[in-house]
This record gives C-alpha cells, structure tokens and sequence, in this order.
C-alpha cells in the first residue's frame, strides 16, 4: 500500500513537471532490470524507475565533483531508497554484547592497552581474492557470510585448503528461525562464530546459498569446524594491521553509505555499525582492504578500500578464529 500511494504520488509529480525523467534514456532502466533479473509493473514500475534515474543522476552529480576520492557506480541497488537499503540489508539492531556470564566463562574479549611500535609492522598485505566473494543477495545474512569466510581464509591459510562453507547453513540452523531479520539481535558474526565451533559447517555445495530463510535442512554436525574464536575490541590501528598479517579479520563497520560505492579511498561514514565484512589487508599508505558480500558487480570486484584509522567502526570489533591442529 506504502509503495502505491509513493508511485501515484510520484506519477503525479512527474505530470507537474516536478521529476525531470528522460524518456529519451528509458532504455537504461530496462537494460538495467534486465541485467539484474528484476520486473516491475504498473504504479510500481513508476516509482522504481523514478527512484533508479534519481539515483543516476545523484551518482552523476558525485563523479563530477573534484573533492572527492572515491567514484560512485551503478549497481543492484539501483531501485531502492538508501533508507530502504539500510533497512533491507544491514544488519540494524545486531549487538556484539555476551552476557556476564558467558564473558566469564569463555574469557574470549580482549582489548589491547597499548599500541605496537609502527616501525616494526610489515606493510603491505593483500589477501583479497583468498576467498570468494559472496553475495548476500535480498538477505541480510551479511554476519554468516562474514563469518563463514574469516573460517574459509583460516583454512586456506593454515591447511591450503580451498573451500566455500555454508552461509545457508548458519541463516537457517543458529536459531531455526528468523535469518534474514535485521532487526533480531542474535544474527551477528560472533553468534555465527559461536555456532560454528559448536555444530561445524557443511560446504556451499551441500548446503547451497538460497538467500532467504528456510527451516533447518540438517540432522547432524557439520565436518568443517574451528577450535575456538577470539573477539577483539580495539582502537590501535597499529595492532589491527598486526592481526592482519596473519589472517584476515570479521569485522562490523557503518556501511550505511555504501550503497553505490564504485571504486577508490572511502570515508564518509560513522562508527555505528551496522555490516558484517572481511578486512583483507592494507596499502602502503594504511587504507584498509575490506571484502563486502555484495557480490562482485559491486565495488572494485567486490571489495571496497577504507582510508586509514577507525573508519566506518572498522576498528571497533572483530574476530579472528583458531583451527583444530
């Protein structure tokens, strides 16, 4: 109902002359939808093709500014509000918080007091393309993709192993409902860690990605499984680029403005995180690596690079895990 009072609403706009739509380009939008696998009719075609050359023409407007270090690109997002994005596919209410007793009783949240010496850090370190780039799709499910791939980068690294574990698997069996939620606080990547040293994982292939949440397909425990997680809440970026030289880290940042990220040095965010991502490394010049899962149409091949500190919350919390020997 909300969608068809917007769509008559903009269709009466656009007859007052109050939306400049270009009918000459009214092929961009079907060559976009057609890309994208997506089909609107009637009022709601109305309103998300109105949303789509708003959207063109911000990016547009974005690209030819000459204060700007990052460009702006069309993607999947093309046809939705940036409310509707942050709605649709953060994760809004999730919290990293454990209750006292289990702080206790894993005794797995460390905080580092002191900054490591600059000088002895090893710069620069790239992990991009050791683990594939997911895509999330119209779920949430950014914390089991996060979580699922800071596993599959530990394996690569400590085993070489190649795999790609099941994201599906944590959507449907952690809580046996409610998956896709962004506002159920339990979807997090440390839940997700938690889950997978205690149940193990199946491989994609097993239990294949469908993007929306299905009741539980297993009757018993994975094969694919990690000894223990560790969660770290620390803002000395300097340690952060040390655990990183050792393996790619789970992290929650802002992404809120992330919608039509196309490519270069991204900063124009907050420290209220609301995304579950992999860092992957560093440059020379301390601008992070950061694997999203928002396939690889999106970003540079899927990745986006942050400018250098705590940008978008990157160093607020993350997780690192550790194998079976």
């Amino acid at each position: 109902m909300k969608n068809i009072i917007a769509a008559t609403l903009t269709t009466l706009l656009i007859g007052l002359g109050f939306y400049q739509v270009n009918l000459d380009s009214a092929s961009d939008f079907e060559r976009w939808a057609l890309k994208h696998g997506k089909s609107y009719y009637g009022d709601e075609k109305i309103y998300r093709q109105t949303i789509y050359y708003q959207n063109k023409q911000m990016i547009d407007q974005h690209n030819k500014r000459n204060d700007i270090t990052y460009q702006m690109a069309e993607n999947q997002f093309m046809t939705i509000t940036n409310e509707e994005f942050i709605r649709l596919y953060l994760n809004t209410k999730s919290t990293e918080q454990l209750n006292d007793q289990d702080k206790v009783k894993r005794n797995n949240i460390h905080q580092s007091s002191e900054p490591i010496n600059k000088e002895n850090k090893k710069w620069p370190i790239d992990w991009r393309g050791l683990v594939k780039v997911k895509n999330q799709g119209s779920c949430p499910s950014s914390y089991a993709m996060s979580a699922t791939s800071v596993v599959e980068a530990k394996y690569a690294i400590d085993k070489g192993i190649s795999i790609t574990l099941s994201a599906q698997q944590v959507v449907d069996c952690q809580w046996l409902n409610d998956g896709c939620d962004p506002n159920d606080g339990r979807n997090s990547a440390l839940m997700a860690l938690r889950y997978i040293r205690l149940y193990g994982l199946y491989n994609e292939y097993q239990y294949p990605y469908s993007g929306e949440t299905q009741s539980c397909q297993l009757n018993d425990n994975g094969p694919w499984k990690i000894a223990d997680y560790w969660m770290w809440t620390d803002n000395y970026w300097y340690n952060f680029q040390r655990h990183l030289e050792k393996q790619p880290i789970s992290m929650k940042v802002d992404a809120s403005k992330w919608q039509f990220y196309g490519s270069g040095i991204f900063s124009d965010c907050t420290s209220n995180s609301n995304y579950y991502a992999l860092a992957v490394g560093y440059d020379s010049s301390d601008n992070w690596f950061v694997q999203a899962s928002f396939g690889t149409t999106w970003g540079e091949s899927g990745y986006i690079r942050l400018a250098p500190g705590n940008t978008c919350g990157i160093l607020d919390y993350f997780w690192q895990v550790v194998l079976y020997n």
